[in-house]
Order: C-alpha cells, then structure tokens, then sequence
C-alpha cells in the first residue's frame, strides 16, 4: 500500500552495458520454483547471480498514473526538489525521509514502549510532521535523480525499501495515538494487514511488472500517507483516549440507534453489534477492509496475468512465508502476546521488511523466490513452542523474542549492505554521492 506515487524513476540510465554470452539474453527466473533456497547465488558472499544483475542494469521501472492529490502538490515537491544542491544523491534524499520515521518511532517507543499509555501531545505533533515530512522527501527523491541524471534501480530499491521499513512508523503513530495496544489482537491485526498488502503490491510487481499504488485517481499512496498525517496532527488537541475507545453509537444521531437496537433481525444484529463497538476497532475493521480488496485485486490481477494453473500454483505458493507471518503472533498465547507486544512487532516488522525487500530485488534481477523463506521457519518454531510449552513460555519468550528482533536486525542490514554492494559495483556508481564522470 505505501509506495510512493507516481512520480520517481519514469526514466533511468545504465552506465553499464549488459553483458551476456553471445547473442544470450539473461536468464529470466521468475518462472522457475523453488520450495527452500534460490538458484544461483551463494548467500554468503552474494545474493545476486551473475544474469541477475545483468537483469537489473537493464531494468526500467514502470510508474502508475496521477491522483487527483499527486497533480496538486506536484508543483510544490518540484519546487522544493529545486531547492537541494545538486551534489546530493537522490538514495540520500531517501535516507533523511527515512531518519524522519526512525526519529518519530524511537519517540513513541520511549514514551509508549506497549502502545499501551498516552504520550504527550507534542510527541503526535511530531510524529504528524515526521509522516510529512517523509512522504513529500520520498516524492523528491525521483526528482532529484532526474534532476541530477543519476536515475538507477538502485534508487528503486532505497525508495520501495524505506517504504517497507517505515510503515512500522505509521503503524506506531496509529498505535499511540488510539492506544491499540490495549487491545493486541487489533493492533496485530492492523500490522499483519498492512505489511502483508505491502509484500501484495511488490509480488504483483514481480510477475506483472507494473507496481500498483492508486485506486483510480480519488485514493492512492499520497492520500494515505499525508492523511495519517493530518489525522496524527488532528488528534494532539483532542482527549484522544476518550475519543477512540468511545462506542460508536454514542456519535449517531439518537433515532438512528434507536431503530438499530429496537429491531432482531439478523441484518440489524450485525448493525448493533458494529455499533457497539469503539471507535478505533471500527476504524481498524473498515482499514483491513480495505486492505482486504487490495490484497484480492492484486490476487486476481497476478493470476490472470499467469493465466496456466501450474504458473498460478507457483505464483500463489510465494505468499506462504507472509501469510504464515502475518499470522504468527495470534500463535503466541494471548498473555504473551499482550507483555510482548513491542517485541512480536519488531520481530515480525523486520522480517516482513527483509522478505519485501528481497522480492523488490528479485523483481528488478528477474531471480526465483523461494516460496519458504529460512529466515521466517526458526520463528514460527519458537512462536509455536510458546504456545504448546508452558515452561519454555515462562522462561524463553522474552529472551528469545528479544534473541529474534537483534537477528532479524543483523540479517537485514547484512543483507542490504550485500546486495547494495553489488549493484553499486555492477552499475559503476556510488551509494550516497554522485560519482562523476570519467573524461576523456
């Protein structure tokens, strides 16, 4: 869902020319499946292959089409991309988006460690302006490479890549302010929901080539994002745990109610039953609604795109890994789930971002995704021993959850320094700074 909109990476230069045997093209791997481990790299000293990266250094991303809110601040972001000095790399225009999420989530994290308790007004402004601020430096980013002429697929990865790791940033302002983390079954619902639709639209990409990020031209990422920052900004001058945990019958009007509770049939049962219910489990059930379509348009759009049934089975299989994590923390009993709900998240936000990440890199290198990823079997094993072993629960959940958020930690950043190395020598350029040209 957060990708940013359609407006970075429309053109793209390689300093390198591909190289293949002969008249040979590179080897396409998309079609190819693979249960556990991928063909044709070695993890431990690259996770690109060869064809691979020839496959990325002739990649060109496809962009979607304007909202309605993309055309209006269009100007505004073109301006302020003016306003950089020319020197500065569009990856590190990206960085500073994604320091901006960093800062508001270690914010929360102090005053809020569960999501449990209030924090103070001024912390939701700055988590409002930190989402600002984010979103319109992840708009700029593709300017600034346009401006700079250093457009690369390296760029493509930063800016999908911070993406994926900042919506645990949206996902906590959400949490603070509405105090979801009273209630963990909704706050695991909203993650689950949002990082696995997150995963959808990068899957979608991997075999249609075409990122999707708008629902026609009314709702698309810009929306998203710049209204949570507005509704975060709105809520540091409301008496926000009073407002959300207030019933949403106690907002309609009284003859409206009236007839829903005066009434027993089944339609007007449902009807009392969402009534009954607070305002942020209202708010969180229409958000996985919403998710929900998304998630089954991008479904469809991939099987029609495959079209056989045994491409389709294949397609559909590389979605086991984020189903069975997107489902991982309702395994953990719900005592646990409750003490640890910081932990779970960071836990399974970062193995979300690694998996998202590498289906990013192997949609640009055209490489096999193994349907079962490693990295996510040993957590599902201790999730699962959590809930079927009362001595392991007492004594291993909080030192193996933290065990697993410092991994998953280590294994991503690992695994980010690997693959950017490697593009960055293949295409001949630099992370952070413009290299410049060689002259003659």
């Amino acid at each position: 869902v957060f990708q940013k909109a359609a407006n970075t990476y429309t053109t793209m230069t390689t300093p390198k020319t591909p190289e293949t045997n002969g008249d040979q093209t590179p080897h396409d791997g998309k079609h190819t499946h693979a249960w556990f481990l991928e063909p044709g790299a070695n993890a431990s000293s690259q996770i690109i292959s060869e064809d691979g990266l020839n496959n990325i250094a002739s990649h060109k991303y496809k962009s979607g089409h304007y909202t309605y809110l993309d055309t209006f601040f269009n100007p505004a972001w073109t301006f302020l991309t003016g306003l950089l000095p020319l020197w500065m790399a569009p990856n590190m225009v990206t960085t500073l988006g994604g320091i901006h999420c960093g800062i508001s989530y270690a914010t929360v994290w102090w005053y809020s460690y569960n999501f449990d308790s209030s924090v103070p007004d001024w912390v939701i402004v700055l988590s409002a302006y930190c989402t600002f601020a984010y979103y319109t430096l992840d708009c700029m980013d593709g300017k600034q490479s346009r401006r700079t002429g250093t457009s690369s697929p390296l760029g493509q990865l930063f800016d999908h890549g911070f993406d994926c790791i900042c919506n645990l940033s949206h996902l906590s302002n959400v949490a603070a302010l509405s105090l979801v983390g009273q209630t963990p079954n909704w706050y695991f619902l909203v993650q689950g929901s949002l990082q696995y639709a997150f995963f959808m639209a990068q899957w979608e990409e991997y075999y249609t080539e075409v990122l999707p990020h708008a629902v026609g031209k009314f709702i698309g990422v810009t929306e998203v994002n710049y209204g949570i920052a507005l509704i975060t900004f709105a809520n540091a001058f409301i008496d926000r745990e009073t407002f959300w945990s207030t019933p949403l019958e106690w907002f309609l009007p009284g003859q409206i109610s009236e007839a829903i509770l005066g009434s027993e049939t089944p339609v007007h049962g449902v009807l009392q039953h969402i009534i009954s219910m607070e305002v942020r489990h209202v708010a969180f059930s229409l958000w996985a609604f919403m998710l929900v379509c998304l998630v089954s348009s991008s479904f469809y759009r991939v099987l029609k795109h495959v079209r056989s049934f045994k491409g389709g089975l294949s397609a559909v299989s590389k979605l086991i890994s984020p189903t069975l994590l997107a489902v991982s923390p309702y395994i953990i009993p719900p005592h646990l789930r409750s003490l640890h709900i910081r932990k779970i998240s960071v836990a399974v936000g970062l193995m979300f971002s690694l998996l998202t990440k590498k289906m990013i890199v192997f949609s640009m290198a055209k490489q096999t995704f193994a349907c079962l990823q490693p990295h996510v079997m040993p957590y599902l094993i201790v999730c699962a021993c959590l809930r079927f072993s009362d001595e392991f629960a007492e004594v291993g959940a909080r030192m193996s959850l933290r065990l697993f958020c410092l991994y998953h930690a280590y294994k991503l950043l690992s695994w980010c320094e690997i693959v950017i190395q490697q593009i960055c020598d293949k295409l001949d350029i630099y992370c952070f700074t413009i290299k410049k040209k060689k002259t003659a």
